[in-house]
């Protein structure tokens, strides 16, 4: 049987006792209706570590498990990727941090900008599906999803980053792999647009704040297509990813695309 792995906050664990409540241990009891002295795998979100524990007592809102191991959770990467995405329609949403999170990115930032149609934004089913993605790909910190920006908003936080790049279709020579040839830094930026993509004037405003446009080829992805494609261009070009995991990828948005054609 496969370890399931939950996470707690950092006061959670004391000593070798780790205590779970709230919506983890209603995962663990309920749905995974683990008993005593079933074998789980805890993060506390901080440490980057993983504590290998042993369910020892279990009540009717929490339960304890001992903490028999801890190990270096090697998920974390050198460089901190941040997807900001401009909001899609319907639930591609959902698809994008899902992706998004499994490659690795750290923070993902939707946002609102003039070719955006969808209004509704729900954080915490993105959060839910966050934490999800997290635990399938074995991360020992939940990646941080943001509220709803402005594109104001969006354009102030560009500043905190050491590379910033953002897709555009009208780019013809400037590419992921040129920007990050020479990167050297601590936090790269990537911004993708909704449907509509970007005005002229919106790409603008980001080059100003210190943004790299950059193309991807002749043809024009879909906006989920696109956001799996550049994180997972970015996170082989950073050597956090195999040439054959990257192909592996792309096929995927691939198929991605075919069948939001259908």
């Amino acid at each position: 049987m496969d370890i399931r792995r939950f996470y707690v906050s950092e006061d959670d664990i004391t000593d070798n006792v780790v205590t779970i409540c709230g919506d983890e241990f209603w995962h663990l009891t309920k749905v995974l209706r683990y008993k005593v002295g079933y074998k789980i795998i805890v993060c506390n979100n901080v440490d980057g570590k993983d504590y290998l524990c042993k369910i020892n007592f279990i009540d009717k809102d929490y339960c304890q498990a001992i903490i028999e191991d801890v190990f270096d959770n090697e998920c974390k990467t050198k460089v901190e990727v941040s997807l900001f995405q401009a909001l899609p329609k319907g639930d591609k949403a959902d698809l994008i941090l899902q992706k998004a999170v499994e490659l690795g990115v750290k923070n993902i930032f939707f946002f609102s900008s003039e070719f955006v149609a969808e209004k509704k934004f729900n954080v915490d089913r993105l959060n839910k599906i966050n934490i999800e993605a997290c635990k399938q790909c074995g991360r020992s910190r939940i990646s941080d999803v943001h509220g709803l920006l402005t594109f104001e908003q969006m354009l102030e936080l560009l500043k905190n980053y050491d590379k910033v790049i953002i897709c555009y279709e009208n780019e013809k020579l400037n590419g992921i792999k040129s920007e990050l040839s020479t990167f050297a830094g601590q936090s790269i930026a990537v911004i993708i647009g909704s449907e509509g993509g970007f005005s002229q004037a919106e790409v603008d405003k980001c080059v100003s704040c210190g943004a790299n446009s950059v193309t991807l080829g002749k043809r024009i992805m879909r906006c989920e297509t696109a956001s799996i494609v550049v994180c997972g261009i970015v996170m082989y070009e950073l050597g956090e990813m195999n040439w054959w995991k990257l192909w592996f990828i792309i096929l995927v948005a691939r198929l991605i695309n075919m069948k939001a054609t259908e």
